[in-house]
């Protein structure tokens, strides 16, 4: 006879949320990964339209509690009302998920353990962070009083205090999508509430691969097809947009930031232009959003 084995304990301190933007089938598999670590999984269509409905409903069967977005309002406003939700059940923590990210059994945990061992340091977190991403170390800022802390952090796999929201507040939709987390970072540590990182890491895409070609002719290196990392030519709007935005917002405290930040933007925007297609697309979203990024305008811009 088999012995009994335990079904976990769900953690009902932590709540996810979940957005998701016209999501496959994988969105189900990351729901039913998140339930069996937490009582509490909001999951937040941003206003994908028709034809999603049976997914939405599988992530409702796997425990989601589901919240249908009327128009899509961008990955900040989808985070916002989910968070919203997801405070009404009285949790201390959110960890916010992108729909195709998926944690693994003890993340969570692992994450709420390092934010209680620095809060034992004496170090107040303002959001906790894994230290590896996909394999590769995240970028760290020293320690304190023994606590490993980190700079900016990726948005998915992130765990923010219930107590950091009720400083600092919602993230700013006004951003639409990217830099969303960066200029929440910054709001945080302004505020003294450092990234701690937590002995954790997770896998997660960032951006698709093309193959390099010049002139019609695709590039090789050591004998392969030499790979080229893009967006979506309309996201190239949002990052130079945003880029001016959450500059002007920060310029005053954080120059270097600023400064380095629009300069590793413009190096991979010349390195795309010359070695992965769709340039025109790319350099005209990219244009559009330096100038209404200048013109101070936020929101859902008219490149997406």
């Amino acid at each position: 006879m088999q012995p009994d084995i335990e079904p976990p304990v769900l953690l009902t301190k932590v709540a996810a949320v979940v957005t998701a933007f016209r999501p496959t089938s994988q969105l189900i598999e990351s729901v039913s990964s998140l339930r069996r670590q937490l009582a509490t999984v909001v999951v937040v269509d941003d206003g994908g339209g028709p034809g999603f409905d049976q997914i939405f409903d599988a992530a409702a069967d796997a425990g989601a509690m589901v919240l249908r977005l009327e128009k899509n309002s961008g990955i900040a406003s989808a985070l916002n009302a989910g968070i919203d939700l997801a405070r009404t059940k009285a949790v201390e923590y959110i960890i916010t998920v992108d729909q195709d990210s998926l944690l693994s059994a003890e993340y969570v945990r692992r994450l709420v353990d390092a934010a209680d061992s620095a809060a034992a340091a004496g170090v107040t977190p303002g959001l906790v962070s894994p230290a590896r991403i996909h394999g590769n170390p995240v970028k760290t800022a020293g320690s304190k009083s023994g606590v490993p802390l980190g700079r900016e952090p990726i948005q998915s796999g992130l765990l923010i205090p219930v107590s950091t929201l009720d400083i600092i507040g919602n993230f700013w939709d006004g951003l639409f999508i990217d830099l969303v987390d960066t200029e929440y970072y910054f709001r945080a540590l302004d505020a003294g509430l450092p990234t701690v990182l937590a002995d954790a890491e997770f896998e997660h895409s960032l951006g698709s691969f093309v193959d390099a070609n010049i002139w019609g002719r695709d590039i090789r290196y050591q004998n392969r097809a030499l790979k080229v990392r893009i967006a979506a030519s309309w996201r190239y709007y949002y990052i130079f947009r945003n880029r001016i935005l959450v500059g002007r917002r920060y310029a005053k405290v954080h120059p270097v930031w600023i400064i380095g930040g629009l300069l590793l933007d413009l190096r991979h925007l010349l390195f795309v232009t010359v070695l992965a297609p769709g340039r025109s697309a790319r350099l005209s979203s990219a244009l559009r959003g330096l100038v209404d990024g200048v013109r101070g305008r936020s929101g859902k811009g008219h490149s997406s």
